[in-house]
């Protein structure tokens, strides 16, 4: 190998490293990524996910578990079990960046997805929409 090409090749093994490090520094050690998660949500106050049971058996209707999306810089998170009961939920705190709260809506089901609609304290009627047929 000629001198030239020993140090393309060190030229070019000193960038891979540099942006291994890089990544690694960044994913790793900063936690600078976006989770996406789920975040309870009361069906009688908000528009709220659950799974719609059109392609498998139900749970009984106090089983089904109305969730919201979030999506949430990983260094913001507290570091828990989500086994552990005393785990605080998901949220996003006042003029937080980074971090967005998705409702239920028409326009974001996706897979088999459905929307609750709040129409008292009392109850919940769970709108079968956007359910994809194969």
């Amino acid at each position: 190998m000629d001198k030239k090409s020993k140090i393309l090749v060190w030229i070019f093994v000193i960038a891979l490293i540099i942006s291994v490090g890089a990544t690694y520094y960044r994913y790793i050690i900063k936690n600078d990524y976006i989770i996406y998660a789920h975040a309870p949500c009361d069906p009688k106050i908000e528009s709220c996910f659950y799974v719609s049971c059109e392609r498998m058996d139900c749970p009984a209707e106090a089983d089904i578990e109305y969730y919201k999306k979030i999506n949430k810089k990983a260094f913001n998170i507290e570091i828990c079990d989500s086994e552990n009961p005393d785990c605080k939920p998901l949220v996003c705190k006042e003029n937080e960046a980074d971090c967005e709260i998705t409702n239920c809506s028409e326009e974001n089901i996706e897979g088999d997805e459905a929307c609750s609609v709040a129409v008292s304290s009392e109850s919940v009627i769970p709108v079968k929409t956007g359910i994809q047929s194969e």
